[in-house]
């Protein structure tokens, strides 16, 4: 009897000192991780149906009083036909995390795995060696942050895709492959940003020429479906704005007709948005004369009778959008003191 007290005694201690091991750790994930890699006990999924209850998509997608089975179809019709990719398996991932860590905030890895086993049983395994490998990766960029953020675009996807592949071998090259696609054009915006000597239309050029070169036979749909997206990108570099600043209007006006007639814009789209920059460049010439006369009556009140006035000029420029003005500049948020994006406000 003394023999099995203390046998229980001993197994009570070597469960503690597990559970101090895997759970206590400083990294909790990993922690987790590990437990799972030594044979720890997985629970059973039938209690995290509510992770998933409130879920829109799956509400739209099943009946009303769907179960953990259903969710279990779910995922497998949604991941199945691709799960050997490991960009699918990390879409996975990411979607069963969402769920789980808002609900389960200690446990969650453990109720992932146990969720994985279900859904893809046999590939349990290998989608928690590319759960592991991620969350390596999310740590790494969280520790290196600052450096990063010091480093011009060029140096700091450099930094990126080394240490993607470090980790993730080439399988890196499936887990970001669409950006590895775009490539060619971050590197054309890259040579956009540090030219001190292409004029703007050597600049819309080089753009056209990546977009082609990172989508080839595919290139004409992908601009069709994502024709504001590709004008944006190219307007927003700092470089492509300031030569858009220092021209003429007449000159800014045809240049950005033709960086639209690039993207592929039809004859109608190009004169709504030539009506829209004209709206907006009338817009944006009452905001510097609003300035102008608000500085003016800043020199000459004070207090209640600065305010009377400045709401009248507000009226004078900005009609039914003069509170919004107000709004704003109360806040210390001056939007005509802001340096214009031509061709997006």
């Amino acid at each position: 009897m003394k023999k099995q007290y203390w046998y229980g005694v001993i197994g009570l201690i070597i469960l503690a000192g597990m559970f101090f091991f895997f759970f206590y750790d400083k990294d909790t994930v990993q922690s987790r991780i590990d437990y799972i890699k030594n044979g720890g006990v997985v629970p059973p999924i039938n209690m995290l149906i509510k992770a998933f209850e409130s879920d829109e998509e799956l509400k739209s997608q099943l009946h009303a009083d769907f179960d953990m089975q259903d969710v279990i179809q779910y995922f497998r019709d949604k991941y199945g036909k691709t799960i050997n990719h490991k960009y699918t398996q990390v879409m996975l991932i990411e979607k069963l995390m969402r769920h789980l860590m808002q609900m389960y905030p200690d446990d969650w890895v453990v109720y992932l795995y146990a969720m994985v086993r279900e859904i893809f049983p046999g590939m349990e395994n290998e989608i928690l060696d590319t759960f592991e490998k991620l969350y390596k990766y999310d740590r790494w960029l969280k520790d290196n942050n600052s450096d990063l953020s010091k480093m011009d675009t060029k140096d700091r996807r450099d930094m990126l895709w080394e240490k993607r592949y470090e980790i993730f071998g080439q399988d890196a090259e499936d887990v970001w492959a669409a950006e590895k696609q775009t490539e060619p054009i971050s590197s054309a915006l890259d040579a956009i940003t540090n030219s001190n000597d292409m004029t703007f239309n050597e600049k819309l050029s080089l753009y056209k020429d990546s977009i082609k070169e990172a989508y080839k036979n595919s290139a004409p749909d992908i601009v069709a479906r994502k024709q504001q997206e590709l004008m944006n990108t190219f307007l927003d570099v700092d470089s492509v704005q300031k030569d858009l600043a220092a021209m003429p209007p007449e000159e800014r006006k045809e240049n950005l007709k033709e960086l639209r007639k690039a993207i592929g814009l039809d004859n109608a789209a190009l004169q709504r948005w030539d009506e829209l920059d004209q709206l907006r460049d009338q817009r944006w010439d009452a905001g510097m004369q609003y300035m102008t006369e608000r500085t003016e009556l800043e020199k000459q009140y004070k207090g209640s009778e600065l305010d009377k006035r400045l709401d009248s000029l507000r009226m004078k420029y900005f009609g039914d959008e003069a509170a919004t003005i107000k709004a704003e500049e109360d806040s210390g948020y001056f939007r005509f003191k802001q340096q214009r994006k031509f061709g997006m406000e």
